[in-house]
């Protein structure tokens, strides 16, 4: 059997009732899945209330090393099927250490239009990427700077200084705000 036709078997076990086939299947990913299983994999975490097999996808997904995972994991974020574990697929970006340099605005986005759990993820993704181009930074410094008086939650508000306070260091004009 090819690999594709195993891969194809693998996700669609994901979404059994059974738990042994689901372990069985993650184990089969494990072994050998790629970009491809990200999706199945979350759509199988959104699905479950499964507390071992949702830590087992968990931390399959916090260890993603795959060519392409950024790019699944970005298209994730926007199907709705998969909102009720988005915070889970940006934190993936930073468990697995994969490189988002060129999506800084797609994080303040979220972090600005999102929950405080979801803008949590966003400041801990933008604080843990070692390069940020100059242009988006001071683009997305100054698009935090101007929605902070309108933020209405003390949390939330409290993460955006935060943010803020990252962006501008990694500018340099930290000015302790």
């Amino acid at each position: 059997m090819s690999s594709t036709k195993n891969m194809d078997l693998a996700f669609a076990a994901l979404l059994s009732k059974d738990a042994d086939q689901v372990l069985t299947a993650l184990a089969r990913i494990e072994k050998g899945g790629d970009a491809r299983a990200i999706r199945p994999l979350l759509h199988a975490l959104a699905t479950t209330q499964e507390d071992h097999i949702r830590q087992r996808i968990t931390k399959l997904l916090n260890e993603v090393k795959v060519m392409n995972a950024t790019d699944e994991l970005l298209l994730a974020l926007d199907e709705p099927a998969l909102a009720s574990v988005r915070v889970t697929v940006l934190s993936v970006f930073w468990n697995a250490g994969l490189d988002v340099r060129d999506h800084l605005d797609r994080f303040v986005t979220i972090a600005l239009d999102g929950n405080g759990e979801e803008c949590f993820e966003c400041l801990t993704v933008i604080e843990n990427q070692e390069i940020w181009p100059e242009r988006a930074t001071r683009s997305a410094a100054a698009r935090v700077r101007k929605a902070l008086p309108d933020e209405g939650n003390s949390y939330k508000a409290s993460l955006l200084n935060d943010l803020l306070a990252v962006l501008e260091y990694r500018l340099g004009t930290d000015e302790g705000q």
